[in-house]
Parts: structure tokens; C-alpha cells; sequence
């Protein structure tokens, strides 16, 4: 830093300090996915079992239950982003302080859509069942088989879960707050 830049104030420590809360909180529920996908996956396949079918055709019709794809690098890559714009705060950057203020917003919109799409899960899945060419596809009960799978994660997930919902609403408003206080305007200001 340099001797006559303003110091730091706690306005910006905070605001990175969000950005990097709500970084962890985005890449927690796909390292669960990670850990846990392969029971998931099991169980999955028990309860298409249990349902008169072959487990096969869950693969059959490109369905899975276990984290892999835009489910992993999708949320990794926000992390990153959000903990590289972090970064740029502590470090006066102002063209840091200015994409947080686009990605913090996308990224409540973002975690938004997510908790929607979640919450409409069994209905779309059930949707894309019934409107299959595969017989065995569109005789699957969708919310037991989402059921089945959820239950295959451990009991604090639902905590974890809400938990980083908090973090990602409260992290992003506070983010955005912060670096738009006289402080972090002041510290960003050009020498």
C-alpha cells in the first residue's frame, strides 16, 4: 500500500470479508455433493428399483444423481470469482470495487433462481418424466425419487442449506452497502 493511500477502513475489511463468507458459503453445497454423490446416486437407483424399474435407466436417459458438470464448476468458479474481488477490496482496487458491484447483485439474483429452481425440482423432474419416450422414464414417481436421493445426504444439510442462503443474501446486500460507504469511497477514491 502506499504511504499516501488512505488506510484501510473497516467498511472495506467487511466488505471483503463478505465477499469471502459468501464465496464459501457458494462452493459448500457442491463439496457435499462431492462427498456424498456416489451414496445419492445409490440411492437413487434403489428407489427407481423399488419402482419396478432398471436402475439402468436412470444413465439411459442422461439423469444423475451425483455432482459432476456446470453442478461443480459453476459454483467453484462464482467462489473464485468472488474470493478474487475480495481480494481487489483489501487491495484498493477500483475496478474491483466496481464488478463487485455488478457480481454481488447477479449473484443474490443467481442464488435466487437456484432456491426457485430447487423448490420446482419435483415438478420439472416429473414434467420431463412424463413427456419421455421411455416407457420405464415416465413411470417413475418423481418427488420419491427426489425424496430418496435427499435422504441419502447427511441430516445437517437442511441447516447447511439455509445457512448459506443467509449468508449469500446478507453477504451480497452488505457487500454492496459497504463498498458504497463514505469510507470504502473515500479509500477507492484516485490519488
Amino acid at each position: 500500500m502506499d504511504a499516501d493511500r488512505t488506510p484501510r477502513p473497516t467498511a472495506v475489511k467487511l466488505a471483503a470479508a463478505a465477499h469471502f463468507a459468501v464465496a464459501l458459503a457458494f462452493a459448500s453445497i457442491p463439496l457435499v455433493g462431492l462427498a456424498f454423490g456416489a451414496d445419492v446416486q445409490a440411492a437413487a437407483e434403489a428407489e427407481v428399483a423399488r419402482q419396478g424399474q432398471e436402475p439402468s435407466v436412470l444413465a439411459s436417459n442422461g439423469l444423475s444423481f451425483d455432482e459432476h458438470g456446470v453442478a461443480i464448476w459453476a459454483p467453484f468458479t462464482i467462489a473464485g470469482i468472488l474470493a478474487v474481488l475480495g481480494f481487489a477490496a483489501l487491495a484498493g482496487s477500483r475496478i474491483g470495487r466496481i464488478f463487485s458491484w455488478i457480481t454481488l447483485p447477479l449473484v443474490l439474483a443467481a442464488n435466487a433462481l437456484i432456491m426457485a429452481s430447487n423448490a420446482t425440482a419435483s415438478d420439472t423432474l416429473q414434467g420431463a418424466f412424463d413427456g419421455s419416450d421411455d416407457a420405464g422414464l415416465r413411470s417413475l414417481d418423481a418427488t420419491a425419487l427426489l425424496d430418496a436421493a435427499y435422504a441419502a445426504y447427511p441430516d445437517w444439510l437442511p441447516a447447511l442449506e439455509t445457512g448459506r442462503l443467509v449468508i449469500v443474501l446478507i453477504g451480497c446486500v452488505l457487500g454492496v452497502v459497504l463498498l458504497a460507504a463514505r469510507p470504502a469511497r473515500e479509500y477507492f477514491r484516485k490519488q
